[in-house]
């Protein structure tokens, strides 16, 4: 598996995919750059160059480079007739457009508190059903729903997506601040939360998920949290918890968010960058602490460290 190989750029891709899923972003981005040289603007191999520089921990080239995404582009601009954020944003009113999953929403709307701070005039944010209650507590003017076919906005001078902010702002790994932003009323209080299995529908989810009651075998006074209402529901159950254990779900980001403590238990394989390797903590949150797999599919090993840290 060398970059030397005659092979073709979906070929390229699928390697450089395969050393991605096996943390080997260094060798990935090699294979990759030799990839585009031969194959220059080859839309498969550009996609995983973000990844490779973001997984390594160089979030301003890697940011930069996810600007390459093709949805970015057009979406906005041919749906509200308005220009795309670029310089300064004191004083200029913005729509926020979040992307992606429901944790992706909730990880990123952190940024308008960026934008904010620099001084945007007006703030409207557009985000999932499912997250707006949640997100009306924060800093912003509107909120309305992404998904919705018609909504509407005052006039606003420019637009931008949540993940093209860290870009826009010039945001590293060290410029990414951990404090919570978001808090609810609780329902309950102590105890530990467990969440062992994610959305199947995701393409992660395979690795990311345990086997369905390992976790609750091996933390049996933790209680198993499922979805019920919105988001601003989930954070009222979480609020009141004394811990949260969790695999890499939107559970995991509401935590984040709220400040409450909160252990992530990760795969080896098919790592989500945003995690890095190797540290137990994150820039995203201050109060969230990360269980690794030492190897794909060691479950038994994490859980093992989770015991031990329980005790």
């Amino acid at each position: 598996m060398t970059a030397t190989d005659p092979t073709t750029p979906e070929a390229l891709g699928a390697q450089a995919q395969e050393l991605m899923l096996m943390q080997r972003a260094e060798e990935a981005e090699a294979l990759i750059l030799e990839g585009l040289r031969r194959f220059p603007g080859h839309a498969e191999l550009q996609s995983w160059l973000p990844f490779a520089l973001l997984m390594q921990g160089r979030w301003r080239d890697g940011f930069r480079e996810y600007e390459t995404r093709a949805p970015r582009q057009a979406l906005l601009a041919r749906r509200m007739g308005i220009p795309e954020w670029d310089g300064p944003v004191a004083g200029r009113s913005i729509l926020v457009w979040c992307e992606q999953g429901i944790g992706d929403e909730i990880q990123t709307v952190r940024f308008v508190r960026d934008l904010r701070e620099r001084g945007a005039r007006r703030i409207y944010l557009a985000c999932r059903a499912v997250n707006a209650r949640a997100f009306q507590q924060l800093d912003v003017d509107l909120v309305v729903d992404r998904g919705a076919k018609a909504f509407e906005v005052p006039a606003v001078d420019c637009w931008v997506k949540t993940w093209s902010i860290p870009h826009r702002l010039g945001l590293d790994v060290a410029d990414i601040s951990g404090r919570p932003y978001l808090a609810a009323e609780p329902t309950r209080r102590g105890g530990v939360g467990l969440v062992e299995r994610g959305n199947p529908a995701n393409p992660r989810d395979e690795h990311r998920s345990m086997p369905a009651g390992l976790l609750q075998a091996a933390v049996p006074h933790g209680e198993l949290l499922t979805p019920t209402g919105d988001t601003l529901d989930s954070l009222g159950r979480l609020a009141g918890l004394d811990l949260l254990i969790t695999v890499d779900t939107s559970w995991a980001h509401m935590a984040g968010a709220l400040g409450i403590p909160c252990w992530i238990l990760l795969p080896y394989r098919d790592l989500d960058w945003r995690w890095l390797r190797e540290r137990s903590d994150t820039p995203w949150y201050d109060s969230v602490r990360l269980f690794r797999q030492p190897r794909p599919g060691d479950w038994a090993s994490v859980l093992a460290d989770v015991r031990a840290a329980l005790a």
